[in-house]
């Protein structure tokens, strides 16, 4: 009797078990791949790398697109470019900015130039102008022969046709003298050194050069000093010396400024790293 009632309670306490156990197999737990399980992890993986690469290139791309400009030391004719002062570094980045969207035409103004400089070389040299001045017709006519401003300047060097005749050039018809690259240069450096006899300064000189030397003295005569880059002048004065400047740095030491003018790599993955993001967020 002992071991009918031990056997009864044996099989009490096996019953709930067996059926415990019976319950789990009739849901047997998903026999998980291994290789599918490396695979998740490595997904995971490669997808938190690529967001990461992503985060890397976008600030590249960042840093590329917006390339500061390099303040170098600057000279106009042995006067320094006053970078100490914020308002100059402010015009002076200006016109550099202008300048980005036209920087792919350097090509074909370099060809101009390899043939205007010599020319006019020897004319500059002849009234002691310095060479500097061999950049601003650059930055006066982009060194179209025929150029014609609609104010009436023309030529290489934009002479007006009073200031011409008052040099002696012949204006109008079919024989301005304007046009002609010797006579024209001849005259704008009687001009030049006529203005620094009176000016006493390169850079006033061209900024003379631009408004007219009776502007300039009249605000020679209304200030206590005589350095242009703190004068009070017409906005197109004002920043006419730094887009001759301009021309002289990028033409004369153009890998120094390359970074800042060459426009931002394009990459065709970019798009498909944009669009990884956006989703990744």
């Amino acid at each position: 009797m002992f071991k009918q009632v031990g056997f009864s309670l044996l099989m009490a306490v096996i019953r709930p078990a067996i059926t415990v156990a019976a319950k789990f197999t009739a849901h047997p737990i998903p026999n998980l791949n291994p290789s599918k399980i490396s695979a998740v992890t490595q997904s995971d993986a490669t997808r938190s790398n690529e967001i990461r690469s992503l985060a890397t290139n976008t600030l590249m791309e960042t840093s590329l697109t917006k390339a500061e400009l390099p303040l170098l030391d600057v000279n106009f004719c042995g006067e320094c470019l006053p970078l100490d002062q914020d308002d100059v570094v402010d015009r002076w980045k200006h016109v550099f900015t202008l300048f980005k969207s036209h920087a792919t035409d350097m090509g074909n103004l370099r060809q101009k130039a390899d043939t205007f400089f010599p020319i006019i070389d020897p004319i500059l040299e002849k009234y002691d102008i310095p060479k500097d001045f061999r950049y601003v017709p650059l930055a006066e006519s982009g060194l179209r022969a025929k150029a014609v401003s609609r104010a009436g300047a023309a030529g290489y060097w934009q002479l007006m046709p009073g200031t011409a005749r008052a040099l002696g050039l012949r204006v109008g018809g079919r024989n301005d003298e304007r046009f002609n690259v010797h006579k024209a240069t001849d005259a704008a450096c009687r001009y030049l050194r006529k203005l620094y006899d009176q000016l006493g300064s390169w850079s006033l000189v061209a900024a003379a050069y631009n408004a007219g030397p009776g502007l300039m003295k009249n605000q020679l005569k209304r200030s206590a000093h005589r350095d242009y880059y703190r004068m009070q002048l017409p906005r197109e004065t004002r920043y006419y010396l730094y887009r001759v400047l301009l021309y002289k740095e990028v033409m004369s030491r153009p890998d120094d400024y390359s970074s800042f003018l060459s426009p931002a790599p394009q990459t065709a993955y970019l798009p498909l790293w944009q669009t990884q993001l956006r989703q990744a967020a």
